[in-house]
């Protein structure tokens, strides 16, 4: 039996502004203001899993005695001292970000790529190669991509054009959950 030791603890200063960094170059003030708030902790491992607590959930964490395996939201990932958004944290940020597309599909949730011809409309410009929040019928919350083309090349685009390409093993979609998440 392999019992190895978790450890849950907060950022470093380093973590916390890697972190930060990237969702201000991605979204912008509005998307640091998502954290507001938010006292932002780390699961160790391969990959440091990256999660946002709250500070009477963080003074709760800070008083359990036994190994802590996990608390708050999920945002994202540090790997190789790159941050990258994930669902829960794309979801946070949608709260007050206009980097957002609308889509007529559901083929996102099963990892598939976003075709410019399922996209009806989107309420912020944006850049090829930027982070863009995805939400389908409803306004329901799907994930999060990086755009392939800019919102002024959508307009001309031909319908089979790739604009989010879809990611089948890892966490940007909420479909992820019911093919990879434990």
């Amino acid at each position: 039996m392999n019992s190895k030791t978790v450890n849950f603890r907060k950022t470093t200063k380093m973590e916390e502004e890697i972190v930060r960094r990237e969702i201000e170059e991605q979204f912008g003030k509005e998307g640091l203001d998502s954290l507001q708030n938010r006292l932002l902790w780390i699961k160790d491992g391969k990959i440091k899993e990256v999660c946002a607590l709250r500070p009477n959930i963080e003074k709760i964490a800070e008083t359990i005695s036994h190994n802590l395996y996990f608390a708050g939201i999920p945002i994202g990932s540090i790997k190789k001292d790159k941050f990258n958004l994930e669902i829960e944290g794309s979801a946070l940020i949608s709260l007050k970000s206009k980097k957002i597309i609308h889509i007529k599909t559901d083929q996102f949730l099963y990892g598939k790529s976003i075709f410019t011809d399922n996209v009806l409309r989107f309420d912020e410009v944006f850049k090829k190669g930027e982070l863009i929040i995805i939400k389908g019928r409803n306004n329901v919350h799907y994930g999060v991509g990086e755009t392939r083309i800019s919102s002024e090349e959508l307009q001309n685009a031909p319908s089979n054009t790739v604009m989010i390409e879809g990611s089948i093993n890892t966490p940007k979609d909420r479909g992820w959950y019911l093919r990879r998440g434990n």
